[in-house]
């Protein structure tokens, strides 16, 4: 290795084996803290493609937006400590190697001492009032409908760039994966013991009867169904096909009659033996091995038919035309709802100081947590290395000691945002 003068380019003196190390798990690290913004976005986006479907998806895309946005603010603080992010000069950024001298003398200290601590943390946080600026910036006039539409923008270009043929076939198999742990004959006796218990099956019989009744009272219908019993019984003999055309009406009429006798009393004999058969089909549903094994070999022979996951692989296609479709126009619904969304929250931390209060609290219990579990290591390594280190080596050595546990910021602010936001968006749609 080259003696040192004062100069230091990681691409001309290669690492030790330990900085290696280091520099693979920074950039492990650095992936998986990416890795969760880019699955909060794509989750924000599929959660509000189908917010539609159930009210459930609108407390995922709370959880998903919130964390975005933490992930991005702690994402270019951790960056702005050694270099300007995304290379653009911003004022205080770069801090590390253009306050090499000051930082020297004193940054070891003072960041054990003063800033990095429990207190100091908890005391800017309650001055700073994160939950009331945050409701005070969604009520400003254009800032909720601005929100929408960049973050409708960006989701479009993250859409464009997605590898949807893997996607798909994620997506299939964890459709078939979870399809193939649903226990069809323990749901459907669970079913029809709730329809026995509230008489419902009885409602469902008459439902069948009357349009039964009224299908057949067509006489139209009447030479359909006797073509279909012709057909499924495969008679062929001139003589029966004659036979069954001459009585065929008159036995769909009797059954028609019968049927209309059934609806008309409570208290018929073939309602006792349908309760009695939809007992049965229970009993078998809930405790017979035959029948589950026979379920289940056709569930599982089903789906993995080639039809079958050919439709489960046509899912994330949907969806994707589907969000293509809304983000390709001038006004998209996903940006509506997000602004939708954000003048809720906003109106929600203006109205309710006790909620203001609870998030405050929030963010100032899990800042101090993070503060408690990754203090210690930086201002001693500040203290020892910074003096005799030039800038270049100075800034690499302390992201190679602390770059990788500031990435632990990025992903907590990502959980602990989406956390935040999912109780923000309960409250507010509790008070809406």
């Amino acid at each position: 290795m080259q003696p040192h003068t004062g100069k230091f380019d990681t691409r001309q003196r290669p690492d030790s084996l330990e900085d290696a190390v280091r520099r693979a798990r920074l950039c492990a690290m650095r992936r998986v803290a990416t890795g969760l913004l880019i699955m909060s976005l794509l989750v924000f986006c599929i959660a509000r493609s189908l917010i539609g479907l159930h009210p459930a998806w609108g407390y995922v895309a709370a959880f998903a937006e919130a964390a975005m946005i933490g992930a991005v603010a702690d994402w270019f603080a951790v960056v702005a400590l050694f270099r300007h992010p995304l290379g653009i000069p911003v004022w205080h950024t770069a801090i590390i190697p253009n306050s090499k001298d000051d930082i020297g003398r004193n940054l070891g200290q003072f960041v054990e001492s003063h800033f990095v601590t429990e207190k100091g943390i908890a005391r800017r946080i309650r001055q700073a009032d994160p939950a009331g600026l945050l409701g005070a910036w969604l009520l400003a006039p254009g800032h909720a409908a601005e929100l929408g539409q960049s973050l409708a923008r960006a989701a479009q270009v993250l859409l464009n760039s997605l590898d949807h043929a893997s996607i798909s076939r994620l997506v299939q198999e964890a459709a078939t994966r979870q399809l193939s742990k649903f226990d069809i004959a323990a749901n459907a006796g669970q079913l029809l013991d709730l329809l026995l218990a509230e008489g419902k099956h009885q409602q469902l019989l008459d439902s069948v009867l009357s349009a039964l009744s009224d299908y057949l009272r067509e006489e139209k219908n009447q030479q359909q169904a006797i073509d279909f019993l012709m057909a499924a019984f495969g008679v062929e003999n001139v003589l029966y096909k004659v036979g069954t055309a001459a009585m065929g009406p008159r036995a769909l009429r009797s059954l028609s009659q019968s049927a209309e006798e059934v609806l008309r009393d409570p208290a018929h004999p073939a309602r006792d033996r349908f309760s009695a058969w939809v007992q049965g089909l229970v009993l078998h549903l809930k405790d017979d091995p035959a029948w589950h094994e026979f379920i289940t070999r056709h569930q599982h022979d089903t789906l993995n038919h080639a039809r079958m996951q050919e439709l489960l692989g046509s899912l994330w296609g949907v969806l994707k035309d589907r969000m293509h479709h809304d983000l390709g126009r001038d006004d998209p619904a996903m940006a509506r709802q997000i602004a939708l969304l954000a003048g809720k929250v906003g109106e929600a931390l203006a109205r309710d100081k006790r909620l203001v209060k609870a998030l405050n609290r929030a963010i100032e219990a899990g800042s101090t947590s993070l503060v408690r579990n990754h203090r210690g290591e930086v201002g001693r390594f500040i203290e020892a290395q910074l003096a005799r280190w030039s800038r270049e080596e100075m800034t690499d050595r302390i992201e190679l000691a602390i770059g990788r546990d500031l990435q632990f910021i990025r992903i907590n602010g990502t959980l602990v945002g989406g956390l935040v936001g999912l109780v923000i968006y309960t409250v507010s749609r509790f008070w809406a």
